[in-house]
């Protein structure tokens, strides 16, 4: 099997935002179905996109015994001051086929914690 860099992505995400110029509040969903090959990589990312006006919402699919997901629970649990600003991610699995999740279940997982970030991240002055 091949290789999962999420820290690749994650990159290429925060140049793509930094470069268009906006400063509006971003929601990026990140679809995996396993764990990074850098787990360090991808935390170290999460944590340095925590000052920018960016949230994460990481979803497992496949397998949900699968340990590889214990990862992103995890990432979504970061402490914060600790290791990062605000909490700028949630997760959430969508069990083994995705397109078996009913639309308005999807959309309120994929937004259940965004408010929560936006109001933190005006807070954190990370959103004027």
């Amino acid at each position: 099997m091949g290789r999962t860099n999420y820290h690749w992505a994650m990159d290429n995400v925060i140049d793509h935002y930094l470069a268009s110029g906006s400063d509006a509040p971003a929601l990026v969903i990140f679809q995996t179905d396993g764990g990074p090959t850098s787990k360090f990589a991808a935390e170290r990312y999460l944590c340095k996109a925590a000052r920018l006006p960016l949230f994460w919402q990481f979803i497992g699919f496949g397998d949900p015994d699968d340990n590889e997901f214990a990862f992103l629970r995890r990432l979504d649990e970061l402490a914060v001051p600790r290791h990062r600003i605000v909490d700028n991610a949630g997760y959430f699995h969508a069990g083994r086929d995705p397109r078996t999740v009913g639309d308005d279940l999807l959309y309120d997982r994929l937004l259940q914690e965004f408010p929560s970030w936006l109001s933190s991240a005006h807070t954190a002055q990370i959103l004027q």
